[in-house]
């Protein structure tokens, strides 16, 4: 059995170094779009999916066929409405051949010091 790897950078350079159907878990948090511009650069939501998209072919390519994926985003209302950029990046990631499930729940337990 090897031995589990962590790996911590931007994903552009570092997916670039791993091999094909290598990868056991990819667990990602990207940057929301519009917003952090200072630390990201900040993605424009209409520009959002073709960002993510080149990201995703290669974190498919490098996910093993019994991998996880999990991507944690969450849409933005941008005048008044709900942006459709996370529905979109849905649809063309299952074009790409990702399988898609609605919901991940995340419980964060809130740590009481003593």
């Amino acid at each position: 059995m090897n031995e589990p790897q962590i790996y911590l950078g931007d994903c552009r350079e570092i997916l670039k170094q791993i091999p094909t159907n290598s990868v056991d878990l990819i667990f990602t948090s990207p940057p929301y779009a519009d917003q952090r511009k200072t630390t990201y650069g900040g993605i424009s939501h209409d520009r959002y999916v073709e960002w993510l998209l080149p990201i995703s072919k290669q974190l498919l390519r490098v996910l093993k066929p019994t991998g996880t994926f999990v991507l944690n985003i969450k849409e933005k209302v941008v005048q008044g409405e709900r942006s459709i950029y996370v529905l979109e990046l849905i649809i063309e990631m299952r074009k790409q051949g990702w399988l898609w499930t609605e919901e991940f729940i995340w419980h964060k337990k809130k740590l009481l010091s003593g």
